[in-house]
């Protein structure tokens, strides 16, 4: 008498703690097992029917899978929190690297712009002189010619000057933009290292994929078993289906950590934009 109480003690256990943590999961990317109608009921009579040591396993299998299953799906958040957050920082940092020195490199060209506005005057007054000597010299008037030509040749030094002023300020230009070019090339180098872990990445859910067809195929067994009454069976399916749950987790850990190397890819790249 005493055994068939206690028997029924456990029972009862087992049955409310197997109904606490079937209730249903929230949305996710995929949705988490749950016994059919039909089956539930069948796995409440397997229960009831089972000995005791074997409804407390079932239980706790079932108890397991359901945590594994909300282990699962938290993983989704966090990954798909990371995953988010890292793409819309790798699409700030692309977008500094194009603005690396747009404002230097302006300034520089304005700079020579400038200086160009400023000599114009002084190489067209050169070239008149220029003109206006040959022309002294064509007509033979030495007088002119003797007062030109030291006009051209202080206008040629100036001219000189001036032209090497503005080679300076294009030279500064062309340094500055092949400096620009190989900062980018450095800096997209950086955020591009993060396509290898990309590619890490979709070969782990690849993985999951192929795991979580083994965990519905099981699933479709595991509710055959139950409506069986098959005890055995049935903690053999739950047995697989945890397995293939705690691979899937581990997939979802290592993604995560891939997210994780990508931020702080991103993170090195910020580091190299000049500030």
């Amino acid at each position: 008498m005493l055994l068939r109480k206690t028997k029924l003690v456990i029972i009862m256990l087992a049955l409310s703690f197997a109904a606490a943590v079937s209730l249903p999961m929230p949305a996710a990317n995929a949705a988490p097992f749950e016994f059919t109608v039909t089956a539930k009921t069948a796995y409440d009579k397997m229960i009831a029917a089972a000995p005791a040591a074997t409804a407390t396993k079932l239980a706790k299998q079932y108890s397991d899978l359901q945590t594994s299953q909300k282990s699962d799906i938290e993983w989704d958040k966090k990954i798909n929190d990371l995953h988010y957050r890292n793409e819309e920082n790798m699409l700030a940092a692309r977008a500094k690297v194009k603005e690396i020195d747009v404002a230097k490199h302006a300034k520089l060209s304005e700079a020579i712009v400038q200086a160009r506005k400023k000599y114009e005057p002084l190489f067209n007054m050169h070239e008149t002189l220029k003109k206006q000597l040959a022309m002294a010299k064509s007509a033979k008037n030495k007088m002119m010619v003797s007062i030109l030509q030291p006009q051209v040749d202080t206008a040629k030094t100036a001219v000189t000057i001036a032209k090497e002023d503005i080679k300076q300020k294009e030279s500064a230009l062309k340094k500055a933009k092949a400096e620009t070019v190989a900062t980018k090339k450095q800096i997209n180098a950086t955020l591009s290292s993060a396509d290898t872990l990309k590619i890490k990445i979709k070969a782990a859910k690849g993985t999951i994929s192929s795991l979580k067809k083994s965990f519905s195929t099981e699933g479709t067994l595991l509710n055959q078993a139950v409506r069986k009454g098959d005890a055995a069976a049935s903690s053999t399916s739950f047995t697989r289906m945890l397995s293939w749950q705690q691979q899937i987790i581990e997939q979802k850990q290592n993604i995560y950590s891939y997210e994780q190397q990508i931020n702080a890819v991103i993170a090195k790249a910020n580091g190299q934009i000049p500030k």
